[in-house]
């Protein structure tokens, strides 16, 4: 008779994938408290947890402080945490002509990073080569061997499919040519998804503080290819079809309306506008912030906190704050989240910054901007590197 029951080392890597996620979420945590909440035994518990400490994943950080005022009685609860620096993790993120690539901790804190700019010529074994670059020199400084490398995570904007030749299948991306150049530089495993994948795991996995992570976000990117990614309970949702907060299913009226509210929000488009106001010499206290140069003018019109005094400018600044609140809306409204995260790409900031207020106050429900930017987005290919290869493997290696 076949035996087709789960094995003794898949639930030994089943619960430790279960106390990193609960350490992950809850921070510090005592062993009983770790068996209350995951429901094995205590000596289950003491078992696996002493094994991971030995293999140097686990470290006790001190005792439990007392909460409430009053003494604790008997043995004094002991926290566990996960060790940080146990392995570095390697994060790459080619976004907004820039390509990032960068180390850290499985915390999330930066080692070192660099960002390169992506300019028109930039073919993709130009990109693979500035990758590789990088990474030897941050090897060569850090004094990184490959055992102490724990994954490489890759994120790829739709804009750079093309330059990082990733195929698209349905709603499938194939990274195989990626892949292929990158296993010659890096070695160690490499992981590849989303942007806004990975800034949905960086913004679960990389806080900065102790507050829970929401079960129920969802994260936008405002402007560029208006990607997004639903999580619940942490985890991508991608509903039925592949197609939950797909941006030409939201409710923002007929199909015009979106298509019309996504080109008018585009970089390209607030450009225009704002040359042709310039050009009709329609925005002349625009003009004179920005000293009569079109191309400040457009750096003034985006930047946050720019409040616009001609008329023209501030009937076009309207409308695209209008365009913004109908799209935060219709997603609030479509999926109820906890929370909204605002990745922008390319936004006029200030009226960016109205109408999530506005969102905020209509809906009751966080909405705020993405902890992610030009200066950190590696994070968002490491934090899938550490989700994949450290939490859900249980830190087992290979």
């Amino acid at each position: 008779m076949e035996n087709v029951g789960i094995s003794k080392l898949d639930l030994k890597r089943q619960n430790r994938r279960q106390i990193l996620r609960l350490l992950r979420n809850a921070g510090p945590t005592s062993r009983i408290d770790i068996a209350h909440t995951i429901h094995i035994t205590k000596a289950a518990v003491t078992i696996i947890t002493n094994e991971m400490i030995r293999e140097g994943i686990l470290q006790e950080i001190g005792e439990q402080a007392p909460t409430g005022g009053k003494v604790p009685r008997g043995r004094k609860k002991i926290l566990l945490d996960y060790n940080p620096t146990w392995r570095l993790v390697l994060g790459v993120s080619v976004q907004g002509e820039w390509l990032d690539v960068g180390l850290c901790t499985l915390r999330g804190e930066t080692v070192e990073h660099h960002a390169l700019m992506i300019d028109p010529s930039t073919t993709f074994q130009k990109l693979v080569q500035m990758v590789g670059e990088v990474y030897h020199d941050l090897a060569y400084k850090n004094d990184l061997k490959p055992e102490m490398i724990l994954a490489l995570g890759v994120t790829v904007d739709p804009a750079y499919r093309a330059l990082c030749r990733v195929e698209t299948k349905g709603d499938e991306e194939d990274y195989g040519a990626l892949r292929e150049e990158l296993e010659k530089i890096v070695p160690a495993p490499i992981v590849f998804g989303r942007l806004t994948d990975g800034l949905a795991t960086a913004e679960s996995d990389f806080r900065p503080g102790p507050e829970k992570a929401p079960l129920h976000q969802v994260i936008l990117q405002m402007g560029g290819s208006f990607q997004s990614t639903v999580t619940v309970g942490q985890e991508y949702y991608r509903g039925g079809s592949g197609r939950s907060c797909n941006f030409g299913d939201l409710p923002l009226g007929d199909g015009a309306r979106r298509d019309k509210a996504r080109d008018r929000l585009s970089r390209e488009a607030v450009s225009g506008q704002i040359k042709a106001l310039h050009t009709q010499k329609l925005s002349p206290a625009l003009d004179a912030l920005a000293m009569d140069n079109p191309q400040r003018a457009e750096w003034t019109f985006c930047r946050s906190g720019f409040t616009p005094e001609d008329p023209a400018v501030r009937q076009y600044f309207e409308r695209i704050r209008e365009d913004y609140l109908a799209i935060l809306m219709g997603v609030l409204t479509f999926l109820d989240p906890e929370q909204l995260v605002v990745f922008p790409d390319g936004c006029v900031m200030e009226a960016l910054a109205q109408a999530m207020r506005m969102a905020e106050t209509r809906a009751g429900v966080p909405v705020r901007l993405s902890r992610f930017d030009e200066t950190n987005l590696y994070l968002t290919g490491a934090a899938l590197a550490v989700r994949e290869y450290f939490t859900n493997r249980g830190g087992y290696i290979g």
